[in-house]
């Protein structure tokens, strides 16, 4: 009988991409998916440490899996993900039913390992099996992993290791596979994406590989994030002018709007480059859809450094804001040296304001397509609508009996809220 495993995802789209490629080659060696944890004879958990309560979650699913382990010896467990990136020898002491704890620098050898221990069990695996899994409309691909930014908050370069980019190759062969299997739009993925290429011999560039991705047959659109302010070269703004596939969108994180926390944040820009950047990307590309990330309360956080923030994200008028409040990360330069002196309720109404006003600029954004058609990729259906994301990333509903699945429509839009659209089909001329 065939080995059998089970994946449990958390975190990021990167957790996403690596988990699809792991069932990829298990499925090619044989290996059958199981959709749950008391059917499998391996069990592997990517695991997120971005914020506390991510890792509280998966404590929690470690101790569930105490008592199957128990009732189970047999079965492999595995973690892998960022919290496997963490002090290893803590992690078996405290998890000693864990069999394989694999970091993300080390997760090329992981379907190998795992193999193996399959293999040292009673089971045979005659032939590859087929893929476990349907292919996202949208599909995730990590391009680059680890991080050499090191921000004071931020603990991903201590778990994920330093900045690794992947091939163009095996990115191009694996876009190309994803395609054929039924994906309309990738996304490149990494932690700063812009610096793809930059640690290869000979050195490459994102602009380049974009250019690549857009031969692809039946590629109907292209994305990347997350872009780092001071990686975003002006070849990048004339990649999403000139490459037919690349969409009018971009993710590039501010985190704050005032210089000093900037600096304790150990971001290398200033508000202003901050701002000169955006103009110059704007006066490209008009209609640019952006997104940014913006953490309140950091530590020394006055509410006149704040308000800097605020101004900013007004003045810019994004079309997305992804906040968070600031949680010490033990083991960050943050955690490290300074006080998280900020009171909770305060950090709670400075999250407050930022979302109201998120809200409101959103709002009137999105009005403003009323009565206007759009073109939407169709992603995925329930509750009766079909759901999906125009060329900016602004979600969109729409009615149909049809089969709808990985079709670029026209879609008129009759109402608009502040995270969505809704529309009905056009009919063609």
């Amino acid at each position: 009988m065939s080995a059998r495993y089970h994946l449990w995802v958390s975190g990021c789209q990167m957790n996403d991409s690596d988990a699809r490629r792991l069932a990829d080659a298990l499925d090619d060696a044989g290996l059958l998916a199981v959709e749950g944890f008391d059917d499998a004879d391996a069990v592997i958990l990517y695991t997120c440490s971005v914020r506390q309560n991510a890792e509280n979650r998966v404590h929690g699913q470690l101790g569930h899996l105490k008592g199957l382990k128990r009732r189970r010896p047999h079965m492999l467990l595995c973690v892998t993900g960022c919290m496997a990136g963490a002090d290893k020898e803590e992690l078996r002491r405290r998890y000693p039913h864990v069999d394989l704890f694999v970091s993300p620098m080390e997760t090329e050898d992981l379907a190998c390992q795992l193999l193996a221990a399959a293999k040292s069990e009673d089971h045979c695996a005659p032939a590859p099996s087929p893929r476990s899994h349907e292919v996202p409309v949208s599909v995730g691909i990590t391009a680059i992993t680890g991080c050499d930014k090191y921000c004071s908050y931020c603990i991903v370069p201590y778990r994920r290791g330093p900045q690794r980019s992947r091939p163009a190759r095996e990115i191009l062969a694996e876009a190309a596979d994803l395609v054929a299997r039924g994906a309309r739009e990738v996304v490149l993925l990494g932690q700063t994406v812009d610096s793809w290429g930059r640690d290869l011999q000979p050195q490459e560039t994102l602009a380049s590989l974009l250019r690549d991705l857009d031969t692809i047959p039946n590629l109907s659109r292209l994305r990347f994030l997350t872009s780092h302010p001071n990686d975003f070269t002006d070849d990048l703004i004339d990649a999403i002018v000139t490459i037919p596939a690349l969409c009018e969108e971009l993710n590039l994180p501010i985190q704050a709007g005032d210089d000093e926390i900037l600096r304790r944040m150990a971001r290398p820009y200033s508000s202003r480059q901050y701002l000169e950047l955006v103009d110059r990307i704007r006066r490209s590309v008009p209609d640019i859809a952006l997104s940014t990330d913006v953490i309140v309360g950091f530590p020394g956080e006055k509410a006149e450094q704040f308000d800097r923030t605020v101004e900013i994200l007004r003045a810019v008028e994004f079309d997305i804001v992804h906040v968070a409040a600031y949680s010490p990360r033990p083991g960050t330069a943050a955690a490290r040296k300074m006080v998280d002196d900020v009171p909770a309720e305060e950090k709670k109404r400075r999250l407050h304001v930022v979302e109201g006003l998120q809200r409101e600029i959103a709002t009137v954004k999105n009005e403003a397509l009323v009565g206007k058609t759009v073109e939407v990729l169709i992603e995925t259906r329930a509750k009766g609508k079909w759901s999906g994301r125009t060329r900016s990333n602004k979600l969109v509903f729409v009615e149909s009996d049809q089969d709808l699945r990985g079709q670029l429509v026209q879609v008129a839009v009759d109402g608009a809220g502040p995270w969505s659209l809704r529309g009905s089909l056009t009919l063609p001329s």
